[in-house]
């Protein structure tokens, strides 16, 4: 009985996402897989701000801004590979497309570095925040929130973008 029950519950679940409009299919995919690419670079990130030797980069945060391109390229690296396969469903071999991600995620790097150190030094330097406790994970939360909603916007615009459909990825 029990096994009727999940397969009865499996194929419930199953007509509702065939139902759903694609761009909510895209948005969710893309949710997931940015879970998946945030705690890579959340990840990276801790490990490399404890393992770094101090003042590998001069300046108030070096370490801190070198472990966070570090930390993102390594995200990214998830996120072009799985979106890329299964939220917009694209299989071949585009060097264009791998161009348009890289500036997409150059920008993104710029954006989400640029964050991060400017909450830091906001979070450290404002004696009224203070009492903020985890200044890092604050930080880094909002740098990567910014950047995965520009980042959803180019790579559905831009950087997958199908010449046949407009903004809609092919159909496998």
């Amino acid at each position: 009985m029990a096994r009727h029950v999940k397969r009865g519950r499996r194929e419930r679940i199953r007509a509702a996402i065939k139902g759903m409009p694609e761009t909510n299919k895209q948005v969710s995919k893309f949710a997931f897989i940015g879970g998946l690419a945030v705690l890579t670079d959340l990840s990276c990130y801790g490990l490399l701000l404890n393992t770094l030797p101090p003042d590998v980069l001069p300046g108030e945060l070096g370490n801190e801004a070198l472990a966070k391109t570090l930390s993102f390229l390594c995200g990214l690296l998830v996120t072009y590979y799985f979106n890329k396969r299964w939220t917009w469903r694209q299989t071949d071999r585009d060097t264009k497309r791998l161009m348009r991600f890289m500036a997409t995620y150059g920008v993104s790097l710029l954006l989400n570095v640029g964050m991060n150190s400017a909450l830091l030094k906001v979070l450290h330097g404002v004696d009224l925040l203070a009492f903020v406790p985890h200044k890092y994970l604050v930080a880094f939360a909002g740098a990567t929130g910014f950047c995965a909603a520009f980042n959803f916007v180019a790579q559905k615009y831009w950087v997958f973008k199908t010449k046949a459909s407009g903004t809609e990825p092919q159909q496998l």
